[in-house]
């Protein structure tokens, strides 16, 4: 009787939403939401994963102008067609156009200079933002600007109200936080001016942004610019090629403006042109747009009773997580990736940052667009099957800036497989993701090398390594995700293979604590400080400890074994929560949104208020999980705790409030939450609805009394994917006290009881290590090698060659009279070997000075830096790898004047100084490095000068510059180490400051 009441309640609600049609929901769609505080989103007109992101741009000011637009920004320098939304990373920014009277100029000068510039000032009171719609009157030209567009083409329409002559400004040299190498401007027509841009993307790589703009009225003269000086040209391809056109305009007369982009030339801006924006006007287009938003709005409807503050908060999280991925591929197919163009018979995409957003943003897109996600997948498969490049890291309009980590896109495309989306070819799919496991090629640009090399020969990602834990815990999970696919596809072995590798975490585990620490190849594990965040940066991606020691999303069951038990794991959590005390240190920008450690803006722990299920105490996390939707999150423009990630921090949302959340999107099922609105109906495409109801909701009544599926008791704390695809009602229950009984029992939760210990495996031989603590020596160096491990092997070599089992074996200790890199390898039967050992090893004068010398001064400590003001890392006998982030080195934009004093006279001929090359970051060696020398501090005289050039390459690695000096007796000695300055013309930093790290001065 029950299953008949269900199946005709369902079909009367089925029968009422095909009645109501599609909603008008755009309207509750507010872009501004984001702009202000950390949010990074950008208020312009975009569609559904649009090539096109037509939004104001300004100068990249500092990193809250990511998206080229900040809300506390005043003046608005013109609108360009493409940005990125909510990242943590700026660029784009392409292609600026701006509508003026009266100043007759290119030039796009400061905000400070705003009356010299094309730049107007405006008004948060005249802007107005919905889902495909910008407009705001320009304050400094009495203009009114009206923006909107189709997949590729931006459309402007700006209305004048005054009379007389405007310009309108084509400017391609605009870029947020890139450098346009060149860029060309071409008169077509009285009606069309045409142009491209290009950006520098590293070593032999560039970007094209080709362009097309015609205009509904014809201009009665052009001006092109070279370098903002006009000359008489119909066209001109220079480094800083602008333009503008000119026309005569009543009082109220619009123009309107189509501008089709492509990455590939300017026929495919023609044809992109004809096929989305030939023959309609402005009025059309936003007509289809908004139509086309609508469709994608109701793909989950709420309740009509909902106020409008929680409809404009979820209505614009569904907007925010349909805006990335974007379209790349011109309606012919053709494509750029890494600066080739390729043709293919698939919608390309890309702008994946799926560090983020596998997370949630691209499971919510396997239940309500499993369309696009067929379509993304198939574009990440074809990175392999066409291109031949292997998946990429962090992708942005087909350049991979690889400034995260991991193979995330192994879990994008396997939750795709596992959840049987249509249209995806399984065995090509399992393919690339077996290959993103194994390809030692990407690594990090900001968080060091990936460290996958240490991580399958040794189970876990060595300490040795920045950011091992947070690569160990991703790698995990990424492995399981493979596991689970070659499973299904019946790969036993591949399977039995992935799931080995997924359980690496288990061996970073501090039984202390239950916190996860980054353990050397030598076994032992670091010691870190937890009252400060110097040690977590370097360790963690953000610092965040928290959050990753709680990221097993995978293997709930291992992590609550080694925790003790269930009551233990909860205490661990609750400790976490309530955690409020104050870190030394600066914070990293990117973790925000704390409850106690708990930090929401900040993505890898967004499944934490969700563990509290696997230990059957969910209440704790619907307390936890209200407080972020409702303090966290708002219809305001700093209605985000910190940057949006291309729908990841949005998805969440839209997850949490329906009342589910995958926290391990590849094991098919959701945790169960804690609903927001009353009724939200979930419309799928294969016609099924599925609608979540709490009964008895209100701001008070938060905590989950009951559930049933269907109209039956559902005494579980999780759903399955199926349950949800197959439609049917989930109704929760609520109350303002929690029920600890609901979702208590062992039998409630996905992994049921939890008993026996996990098993924690040794996969390598601990590598050897030097038990001689010196780096330095005066006359020689005595080196004792040992392992960890017992019943081992070392063979070592001393002449920078790798060593092998061929290589001299270790039996007595080693004489070291030069400067060398010992190197050396441990091995023992039944085990991988061991990872090389490496020792930089100096001759120095400073092992022959007394305790307390060299006493050190940095004289000019300046912000920004990095390191410590009093300079002792220059001299502390640790060494700087090629990753600037491994806290190992001094790094400022001015010059490093450290002055030392050795106690006494010391017999010096040589300095040898390490400086890093990472010109891709910013980072340059010095110009020239100046050593003064004395018996007294009064009489510091120059012993020694050399100046360097900087190569035009984007080579990561660590340069060591050996400097003659005058051979004398010295006491005080200077170095000066001068910077490059300013980064040259070619580069993306051209005109501002770049950096110098120093690390290790040596005299001897």
């Amino acid at each position: 009787m029950k299953k008949i009441i269900y199946t005709l309640t369902l079909f009367l609600l089925l029968i009422s939403c095909l009645q109501q049609g599609i909603k008008p929901l755009t309207k509750y769609v507010d872009p501004m939401i984001g702009t202000d505080a950390h949010g990074h989103t950008f208020p312009g007109a975009t569609t559904p994963f649009g090539m096109v992101q037509l939004s104001p741009s300004n100068d990249f000011k500092n990193w809250d102008w990511c998206a080229g637009y900040h809300y506390s920004d005043s003046i608005i320098k013109g609108f360009a067609h493409n940005h990125i939304s909510g990242a943590g990373l700026s660029g784009l920014g392409d292609i600026l156009i701006m509508p003026t009277m009266g100043k007759k100029t290119t030039k796009s000068g400061t905000d400070e200079l705003v009356d010299l510039s094309y730049r107007s000032r405006f008004s948060h009171n005249t802007e107005s933002a919905r889902a495909g719609y910008y407009a705001v009157t320009l304050e400094d030209y009495n203009i009114n600007v009206e923006l909107t567009a189709t997949t590729r083409v931006g459309f402007h329409k700006y209305t004048f109200n005054t009379a007389g002559e405007v310009d309108i400004v084509i400017d391609p040299t605009h870029a947020v936080m890139e450098k346009a190498s060149e860029t060309s401007i071409e008169i077509i027509s009285d009606t069309e001016i045409r142009g491209f841009k290009q950006i520098v993307m590293g070593l032999n790589k560039n970007r094209y942004a080709y362009f097309s703009a015609k205009f509904s009225k014809p201009f009665v003269s052009t001006t092109i610019t070279n370098n903002d000086i006009p000359i008489e040209v119909d066209k001109l391809t220079a480094a800083k090629a602008k333009g503008f056109v000119t026309f005569n305009v009543e009082k109220g007369e619009a123009i309107e403006i189509s501008v089709t982009l492509s990455a590939v030339d300017y026929t495919g801006v023609e044809k992109n042109y004809k096929a989305e924006a030939e023959g309609k006007s402005f009025a059309d287009v936003l007509k289809e747009t908004t139509s086309t938003w609508d469709q994608v709005l109701n793909k989950i409807v709420i309740n009509d009773l909902s106020s409008d503050a929680k409809k404009r908060t979820f209505y614009t999280a569904i907007y925010h997580s349909f805006i990335s991925p974007n379209i790349i591929s011109d309606v012919d197919g053709r494509y750029v990736v890494e600066g080739k163009t390729y043709p293919s018979n698939i919608v390309q995409y890309s702008n994946y940052s799926t560090w983020d957003t596998y997370r949630a943003e691209h499971p919510l897109l396997t239940i309500i667009d499993q369309e696009s996600t067929s379509k993304m997948v198939n574009s990440l498969i074809s990175r392999d099957t066409q291109v031949g490049i292997g998946q990429p890291v962090w992708e942005l309009v087909g350049y991979d800036n690889a400034c995260m980590i991991g193979y995330t896109t192994s879990s994008v495309i396997g939750d795709a497989v596992l959840k049987d989306i249509q249209g995806i070819n399984k065995e090509e799919a399992f393919y690339s993701m077996y290959k993103s496991a194994f390809d030692l090629s990407k690594h990090s640009a900001v968080y060091d090398v990936s460290g996958l090399e240490d991580y399958i020969n040794y189970g876990y990602v060595t300490a040795e390594t920045g950011s091992s834990v947070s690569k160990t815990t991703e790698y995990n999970y990424h492995d399981f995700v493979i596991a689970r696919v070659a499973e299904k596809l019946g790969k036993t072995a591949e399977a039995e293979e992935f799931y080995d590798r997924s359980f690496g975490y288990r061996g970073l585990f501090n039984k202390d604590n239950g916190y996860l620490y980054p353990v050397f190849s030598n076994g032992d594990m670091r010691s870190l400080d937890l009252t400060t965040w110097d040690n977590l940066i370097t360790n963690y991606i953000s610092g965040n400890i928290w959050a990753y020691s709680a990221y097993t999303p995978h293997d709930m069951m291992g992590i609550i074994q080694l925790h003790g038990g269930k009551e233990e794991y909860a205490a661990w959590l609750d400790k976490v929560f309530l955690d409020t005390t104050v870190l030394g240190g600066a914070q990293h920008v990117d973790i925000s949104g704390f409850i106690g450690k708990y930090g929401h803006g900040d993505e890898p722990g967004h499944q934490m208020p969700y563990l509290y299920n696997y230990v059957g105490q969910p209440w704790k996390g619907q307390k936890y999980i209200n407080e972020v939707v409702s303090t966290m999150y708002s219809d305001k423009p700093d209605g985000m705790i910190n940057n949006e990630d291309l729908g990841q921090m949005s998805a969440w949302y839209i997850f949490s409030t329906l009342g589910f959340y995958p926290v391990s999107p590849a094991d098919l099922s959701y945790q169960l939450g804690a609903p927001y609105h009353e009724s939200a109906t979930l419309n799928l495409e294969n016609g099924n609805m599925f609608i979540v109801n709490a009964i008895n909701l209100s701001d008070e009544n938060f905590y989950v009394q009951s559930v049933k599926l269907n109209g039956i008791e559902y005494d579980k704390s999780y759903i399955n994917h199926e349950d949800i695809m197959n439609g049917g009602i989930l109704e929760f229950t609520m109350g303002n006290t929690p029920n600890k009984n609901y979702g208590s029992k062992d039998s409630s939760t996905s992994i049921g009881e939890v008993i026996g210990e996990a098993n924690i495996l040794s996969k390598a031989t601990a590598s050897p290590y030097d038990i001689n603590p010196s780096y330095f020596f005066s006359n020689s160096h005595i080196a004792q090698l040992k392992s960890n491990d017992k019943g081992v092997e070392i063979h070592y070599t001393t002449d920078g060659s790798m060593p092998t089992l061929k290589s001299t074996k270790f039996v007595n200790p080693i004489i070291i009279k030069e400067n060398c890199t010992l190197k050396a390898i441990a091995v023992k039967e039944g085990l991988n070997p061991s990872k090389v050992y490496e020792k930089p090893i100096f001759k120095s004068v400073f092992p022959l000075l007394k305790k307390g010398y060299p006493k050190v001064v940095m004289n000019n400590w300046s912000e920004p830096n990095y390191g410590k003001s009093d300079g002792s890392m220059l001299f502390d006998e640790i060494t700087g790898s090629s990753s600037y982030g491994d806290a190992k080195w001094t790094g400022m934009k001015e010059v490093i004047d450290v002055d030392l004093d050795l106690g006494t006279n010391q017999t010096i001929s040589n300095v040898s100084i390490g400086v890093l090359n990472d010109i891709g970051t910013w980072i340059f060696p010095a110009a020239s490095i100046q050593i003064y020398g004395a018996v007294s501090k009064e009489n510091l005289k120059l012993i020694g000068e050399k100046s360097f050039e900087a190569k035009k390459g984007f080579d990561k690695e660590v340069i060591r510059k050996i400097l003659q000096l005058e051979k004398g007796n010295y006491r005080y000695l200077k170095a000066v180490i001068i910077p490059f300055g300013v980064a040259p013309e070619w580069h993306a930093a051209a005109g501002n400051k770049v950096w110098l790290f120093v690390d290790e001065i040596i005299f001897y």
